[in-house]
């Protein structure tokens, strides 16, 4: 009976003002410490993720870096490999003149601006710049057996050997044949012969150059 009276005398009673449940300062605390806890967790997840896309860029680079290695190793392994030597030769610009014709007893006319290109290989192509009408009016009409037809195309993309040279030019066609000696840096001088249907006409002629501009035509 002694000890029932003992034990029921140990409660404490709560103090005044206190009730059962915790008190409103302990909930505030409680809540405070676990939103310290939620901001340090979020700290550690952005460090985390930050560090892990700076090893993502880092793995980036070094991937770049490698495949700008093989390529580079790619483009010195093409650069190596011999180039195939093109189906036409490459032309260049070798010289440029007036040509200039006069009949016996006659004066001097222009007759055109010729560009000449020739190609390593000894081949050249004329082209003409610029053309008076007096230098054609005495040409047959053309045949049509002359016309170029597709059946002849690869003779058309053939070439022929430089006619025109440092010392002179020769040729002879259907319509004309032309004999010209280089008599200075900037002439050349010498005949053509026209060939005309009612005859053949002799003319002087000239080159009076404009411009040198390949060594073979020094």
């Amino acid at each position: 009976m002694t000890a029932r009276v003992q034990r029921r005398g140990s409660f404490v009673e709560p103090a005044d003002g206190e009730g059962p449940f915790v008190s409103f300062t302990d909930l505030f605390i409680g809540i405070l410490f676990l939103f310290l806890i939620l901001v340090a967790a979020l700290m550690l997840m952005h460090q985390e993720a930050v560090q892990k896309q700076q090893a993502e860029v880092q793995m980036m680079k070094a991937e770049a870096e490698r495949m700008s290695e093989q390529i580079r190793e790619m483009q010195a392994k093409l650069d190596a490999v011999p180039k195939p030597k093109p189906d036409q030769p490459e032309f260049k610009l070798g010289i440029v003149f007036n040509i200039y014709q006069r009949a016996a007893g006659g004066n001097w006319t222009f007759s055109r601006t010729v560009r000449v290109f020739r190609a390593p290989t000894g081949v050249c192509i004329n082209t003409v710049w610029m053309r008076s009408n007096l230098s054609v009016a005495w040409m047959p009409p053309v045949a049509e057996e002359n016309i170029p037809t597709a059946a002849e195309r690869e003779d058309l993309r053939s070439f022929k050997p430089c006619g025109i040279s440092a010392a002179g030019d020769h040729w002879e066609t259907s319509t004309e044949t032309g004999n010209l000696k280089r008599v200075s840096k900037d002439l050349y001088s010498g005949t053509v012969v026209l060939h005309k249907s009612e005859g053949d006409a002799r003319l002087e002629m000239q080159y009076r150059v404009v411009g040198v501009y390949d060594d073979y035509f020094r």
